[in-house]
């Protein structure tokens, strides 16, 4: 086996002095390897972050709480569209105030990502990542009491723990399952379009079948946040019980701080590849329901269209992240997926309806669900490997959902100005298309081969390594 498979860090380019600075500042190598001297095998220790991560790999509780945490990352936002014409009839809003209330979770996910990371630095991610989802299910059920100030107070309040969540689960799976990163974002990205499937399809039935009005109804998407915060406490402390010398995942992260990284030319690409792919799928969701509907769709169908369109999320957000995982480059399956939302956004312009068949909205809808789910699996895959360090991984996210989702915020309410401007949603939809071209360009530069000095994977370090480099008088 040669040298480069042994030390992938070494062959590509990491410093020497990143890999073992702790020792150049004193620190022990007990204090270092607390699993190895306790007679663990190098084999079985994992990266990390500092002492806070366990020895053993994560639970299946722990995958488990993922997943539902992530399932409520866009109920919030994906339950509105179907019953837009009823809230506008209810409260009187016009097509941009519609807009807003897509909007204003985006907006909350751009301005409170930086909190995210800070806090998880001072009171540990997993702590937080419960206030968030505990933030999330208040918001929701916040909406359910009826009222124009209670409807978008608790969009607002739960968009702000949409934002903290979402930021720090990119983290999160990073220093739990290092190796497999892009499966694992791709199952809780799959998670994640799976809650819009769910509140996009269920909510105008709900109505229906309970009798409640619009607003009421939204509020029903509290129970499984309230679901979600319950399993990711358990998760915690099924994690919170390590072996002898390793410290609760709750304690807070390591002293330093990782500033977001304002100067690095691959976080500015990776987030207006977040961005512009952001901001296509909100504009897109929040008015392909009233697209049709316009068309003579009933709302109930409209409802089933954007299920639809989540549903084919979930094939790519899981297959396309674990087949770039396996051959290593992402380029080519950025240009398919992105180049498949191009291409259905323009196709809901010009043709949204064919006079030889009733099927065109569904294949349209399916294809760009396809061309959607992969690229938002495949964005934050861009992210979490952006990282040149574990500890950056929060600070990079946090930067590209701070100026991507601000970014992305403008595109629902644009799209109602559209729309009232022109009267209808052919401009919409080509001027959304017209982003996926830039998209696709931001999306290709993002993910060029990491540059020297930058490991694409964080590196592996045991004492084998650490003892090594003291040997050849390196650290």
């Amino acid at each position: 086996m040669t040298d480069d498979a042994l030390f992938p860090a070494e062959s590509t380019g990491v410093p020497d002095d990143a890999l073992v600075s702790a020792e150049s500042a004193g620190v022990t190598d007990d204090a270092l390897f607390p699993a190895e001297s306790a007679g663990v095998p190098d084999d079985a220790l994992l990266p990390a972050e500092s002492a806070c991560v366990p020895v053993r790999g994560p639970s299946l509780l722990w995958y488990v709480a993922i997943v539902l945490v992530a399932l409520n990352l866009r109920p919030v936002i994906s339950s509105v569209p179907p019953l837009v014409d009823r809230l506008a009839a209810g409260a009187g809003l016009s097509s941009v105030a519609l807009g807003a209330l897509t909007t204003l979770p985006v907006i909350c996910m751009g301005l409170f990502a930086p909190v995210a990371a800070v806090l998880a630095r001072r009171l540990g991610a997993s702590m937080v990542l419960a206030a968030a989802v505990a933030l999330i299910a208040v918001g929701a059920g916040l909406r359910g009491l009826g009222g124009v100030p209670t409807l978008y107070a608790g969009t607002a309040l739960a968009g702000v723990g949409i934002a903290v969540a979402g930021t720090l689960l990119p983290a999160e799976v990073r220093s739990r399952v290092p190796d497999r990163v892009g499966p694992v974002t791709g199952t809780y990205t799959a998670a994640l379009i799976g809650g819009a499937l769910l509140a996009s399809g269920l909510t105008d039935p709900l109505r229906i079948a309970l009798g409640w009005s619009a607003q009421a109804v939204l509020g029903l998407w509290s129970i499984p946040a309230v679901v979600a915060l319950v399993v990711w406490l358990a998760g915690v402390r099924s994690l919170s019980a390590p072996p002898a010398r390793a410290e609760p995942l709750s304690s807070p992260a390591p002293v330093g701080r990782s500033r977001m990284p304002w100067r690095d030319g691959s976080a500015w690409l990776g987030t207006l590849f977040m961005g512009g792919q952001s901001l296509m799928f909100y504009a897109a969701l929040a008015w392909l329901a009233a697209r049709y509907t316009q068309l003579g769709m009933t709302e109930s169908q409209a409802g089933l269209l954007l299920a639809l369109f989540s549903g084919a999320q979930i094939v790519t957000a899981l297959a396309v992240p674990a087949l770039a995982h396996r051959r290593g480059d992402l380029r080519p399956w950025i240009a398919v997926c992105v180049g498949a939302s191009t291409v259905a956004l323009a196709l809901v312009a010009v043709v949204p309806r064919s006079p030889a068949g009733a099927a065109t909205p569904w294949l349209w809808a399916t294809l760009l669900g396809l061309g959607m789910g992969g690229t938002l699996s495949l964005a934050l895959t861009v992210l979490t490997n952006a990282a040149p360090r574990l500890r950056d991984a929060s600070a990079y996210t946090a930067m590209a959902f701070f100026v991507g989702y601000s970014v992305a915020s403008v595109g629902p309410v644009a799209a109602g100005y559209l729309r009232d401007a022109t009267g209808g949603f052919t401009a919409v939809y080509l001027s959304l298309s017209a982003l996926g071209v830039l998209t696709l360009a931001a999306g290709l530069a993002s993910a060029r081969p990491a540059r020297p000095g930058r490991a694409a994977v964080v590196p592996r370090t045991t004492r084998a390594d650490h003892d090594r480099e003291v040997a050849e008088g390196r650290s």
